[in-house]
């Protein structure tokens, strides 16, 4: 898959290519004319290229193309089918891991995404190092002397620290091949799969006919590693004593094991495993990393390695030495390619199989030289296919090929250095990723041929028929690649219909990569099965796909989800439930401090500060208005009328004298008299709960609760005095605060509350009894005691006159307009207060402010 980095590149020199061919076109066809076929190419061309830089190139489909055996199927209208003669079932799990918890570091991610950082900080760089050395002056000069930006240095130091120097690309195809795969052990036969956080337990298994669990033989962790186990493949032996072996490819080591069964010992010694694994040899590649391994057809002790340096190790395993050492960069072509994979695959006895992206080649141990190469469409036209993985089946004189887009499968016994001369069928997957494990299985005249990829739904199989045919044009495919139904769509459709256990995390668990696949043969079965295909993801997870003969009539509909994936997601979920243990809750650490129990009481028992009080002295004044019980609020509704009366006559009068009236304001009048009369409602407050955030637990709730967390809480506050039998209700907290009266009855029970006189400074007075006989130690009207007493008084009579309006006293000194403010001396001694009574208003209104007249233009 092409990066975004590289697409930018690509694209400018694919444009200045077809530039030139245009060009070309051009000066050729000046003397007689542009031809139309070459102006239609050429727009057919861009059309292609803006397409393919636009879309996705998995989302572009293609038919079924071969030779003359493909060609004669496509004209029998008899048989039309779309789908392949087989079933597949949806993955039913057969081995959990323990420690296989969800979600976690994806391994087959981690290497493509650090080399994408790698890349873009290195883009970066060579950005802010083209600026500086614009700027800088004399820089030819300095260039000469070797004196450089800062930046140059920061470039090779990011380079020199690259962890993976041979990396380049956007999958992790060390993983190619897989890491799953069967062994014949005695009687029955084994498969061999991986789990662990780096991939480096081992488990080895017995294969079960039943879709049912199955029961792990042997587990073992495979310490001293470079990395994962990124391959698996069952060896046969080339040693005397030597049984059932297999290999395993790590980054840059191969390691040999021998599986053996332990005899049985007697019954005073210690149990000891019924298995026993021992690593025979190790092989180690310190220069580069190794890509590929696999062992010679006629020479069991031969062993080819490729490693991604571009050389070509073969190696004698008894006596562990390099019988040959080949170069492959002596090959033209691969010199302008980047990438340094490559996979090896035996064909002969002293011939192999080495597969790049650009080219596939025949080597032999004998010689340098390389026999009959084939390469990808993309080497001499604009396609961008490159070659991803081999396949063999049982045909010797077939081959499958792989690429990013399509699969080939080739016909050895054709000449031609074009992959298209050698394919006999060609299909196209539409895999988001290029494939990294394939394998074959033939039943029944049909060639199974499964495809996969690092997404799991990357999953692909294709039927070839007449593959054990000796002539190359008997050979076809009677269907397009079937992507058989994943957990995700099964997954989706069991949500739908609410059968989803949320504590498994079945969402997050479909999605890890896969890491390898295999077929497997069976044998009385009760579902009519005749093979399963394993499949094995990086949490550890095996899986089965069990494949069935298929009805006449599913051949062109077929249902993908339904009864049948809710039930295998149900049982998905409970073998999760059952088999893998459950993470530890990763929290901050929580102790216990019985310290703070008595800082807290501590403070809430703290004294307040000493503060010196504000001496208030009040005091009870006894006006002498006896208490009604007619509200203050009637008093003032019942004085509203006459007011509004005498308002009114005054209006009255006004527009007596106008001799006009504004219907307008008796309008307003009408209105307010119509609200008056309305009855006065209240809006009384609606009772609600107790209002609890979505945080807040009452102590009653989290006793319920069985956690450490909850069990500190309620420790570190002294929680121990609640009712563990009853929740918190709003009438306990009522009764806990003081009850507040309602608006209306505040002033009546404040009133009521007043005495009229404390008994201790008044006199009881009787109905019949004389007012005189108060207490003469008090100011009258007050319960003030009086603190200066007057022994004698000068005075002087003055007459009263009635009230005539012509007469005028000659004794009064004060005028009428001042008699009218004159106000009586305070009989209050200094030091002493009352409430002040005044008749006069106190605030009066602010004067009227004058009007302006303003003149226009002023």
């Amino acid at each position: 898959m092409p990066r975004r980095y590289r697409m930018s590149q690509q694209l400018v020199r694919l444009n200045a290519s077809l530039s030139k061919d245009n060009d070309n076109e051009s000066d050729s066809d000046s003397d007689s004319g542009q031809d139309e076929t070459s102006v239609k190419s050429n727009g057919s061309e861009a059309v292609r290229r803006r397409a393919l830089e636009v879309v996705q190139h998995s989302s572009c489909p293609g038919p079924i193309t071969g030779k003359l055996g493909q060609e004669l199927h496509e004209l029998d209208e008899d048989e039309y089918q779309i789908f392949p003669s087989c079933s597949v079932g949806v993955p039913i799990p057969v081995f959990l891991p323990l420690d296989g918890h969800s979600p976690h570091v994806e391994p087959c991610v981690q290497r493509p995404q650090e080399y994408d950082y790698w890349m873009r900080l290195m883009a970066m760089y060579k950005i802010q190092y083209n600026k500086a050395t614009k700027r800088m002056k004399q820089r030819e000069k300095k260039h000469q002397e070797n004196i450089y930006d800062i930046r140059l240095f920061d470039m090779a130091e990011h380079i020199a620290g690259q962890e993976n120097s041979f990396f380049r690309d956007s999958y992790d195809y060390y993983y190619t091949g897989g890491n799953v795969n069967t062994m014949p052990f005695e009687d029955s036969n084994l498969a061999m799969h991986v789990s662990g956080k780096k991939l480096n337990k081992l488990h080895i298994s017995s294969i079960n006919s039943e879709p049912n669990m199955w029961q792990t033989v042997h587990s073992e962790e495979l310490l001293e590693t470079t990395s994962e186990l990124f391959e698996i493949q069952p060896m046969e032996s080339f040693g005397v004593n030597h049984g059932h072996m297999f290999m395993g490819r790590f980054l840059k080591e191969i390691s040999l094991y021998e599986l053996k069964r332990q005899e049985p010992r007697e019954e005073d010694e210690p149990e000891s495993p019924e298995y026993q694994l021992i690593c025979q040899s190790k092989f180690s590649s310190e220069a580069a990393p190794l890509t590929s391994v696999c062992q010679s057809l006629g020479k069991p002790n031969i062993l080819a390695l490729a490693s991604q340096d571009r050389t070509l190790r073969f190696l004698d395993m008894l006596t562990q030495q390099d019988v040959a050492k080949h170069d492959v960069c002596w090959v033209k072509e691969l010199k302008h390619y980047t990438s340094t994979w490559a996979q090896l695959m035996p064909a002969d006895r002293s011939t192999f199989h080495f597969l790049t992206q650009p080219v596939l080649l025949t080597v032999d141990e004998r010689c340098d030289q390389s026999l009959n190469p084939c390469f990808a469409s993309s080497f001499r036209s604009k396609t961008c296919e490159t070659f991803s993985c081999l396949g063999k089946g049982m045909n010797p004189n077939l081959l499958y090929v792989a690429s990013n887009h399509k699969l080939h499968c080739l016909d050895l016994r054709l000449l031609g250095k074009n992959i298209n001369d050698r394919t006999v069928v060609t299909w196209t997957h539409q895999m988001s990723y290029p494939p990294c494990f394939m394998d074959t299985l033939v039943h029944d005249g049909s060639e199974y041929i499964a495809l996969g990829g690092p997404l799991p739904s990357d999953l692909r199989i294709c039927e070839l028929k007449g593959s054990l045919g000796q002539l190359s044009d008997e050979v076809f495919s009677p269907a397009l690649p079937y992507a058989p139904p994943s957990l995700q769509e099964a997954l989706d459709d069991a949500r739908l219909k609410g059968c989803i256990d949320v504590y498994t995390d079945l969402t997050e668990r479909v999605k890890a990569c896969t890491t390898g696949l295999r077929f497997s043969r069976l044998e009385s079965t009760n579902d009519q099965a005749f093979a399963q295909l394993l499949t094995a993801n990086s949490l550890g997870d095996l899986y089965s796909l069990r494949l069935t003969p298929r009805d006449d009539g599913e051949r062109i509909q077929e249902i993908r989800t339904g009864l049948h994936t809710t039930e295998a997601i149900r049982y998905y979920s409970s073998q999760v439930q059952k088999h893998v243990q459950s993470r530890k809750l990763h929290c901050t650490e929580v102790q216990s401090r019985p310290q703070m129990r008595e800082i807290f009481k501590a403070a809430v028992n703290r004294p307040e500060p000493d503060v010196k009080p504000m001496i208030i002295e009040h005091i009870d004044i006894d006006w002498g208005i006896e208490d009604s019980e007619i509200s203050d609020d009637e008093s003032k509704s019942s004085q509203e009328p006459e007011i509004s009366k005498g308002k009114g006559e005054s209006k009255k009068n006004k527009t007596d004298k106008k001799g006009k009236q504004n219907p307008k304001k008796n309008m307003k009048k009408e209105l307010t008299s119509q609200a008056k009369d309305k009855p006065v409602t209240f809006n009384f407050k609606k009772d609600k709960g107790i209002n609890r955030g979505s945080w807040q637990k009452s102590a009653y709730q989290m006793a319920r609760y069985k956690d450490m967390l909850t069990v500190r809480m309620l420790d570190v506050w002294d929680m121990e005095d609640y009712d563990p039998a009853r929740d918190v209700t709003r009438e306990m907290i009522e009764e806990k605060l003081p009850k507040e009266l309602e608006p209306e009855n505040r002033m009546a029970s404040w009133l009521d509350q007043l005495s009229s006189e404390p008994a201790e400074l008044r006199l009881v007075v009787g109905a019949d009894e004389e007012p005189e006989r108060l207490n003469p130690n008090l100011v009258p009207g007050t319960n003030l005691p009086r603190l200066y007493g007057a022994m004698t008084s000068e005075y002087t009579e003055v007459p009263i006159v009635p009230a005539i309006e012509d007469y005028v006293d000659p004794t009064n000194s004060f005028k009428t307009e001042q008699s009218g403010s004159y106000q009586m001396p305070s009989i209050l001694q200094p030091g002493e207060n009352t409430i002040i009574e005044c008749g006069l208003d106190i605030n009066p209104p602010p004067a009227k402010r004058a009007k302006t007249k303003h003149t226009m233009g002023f």
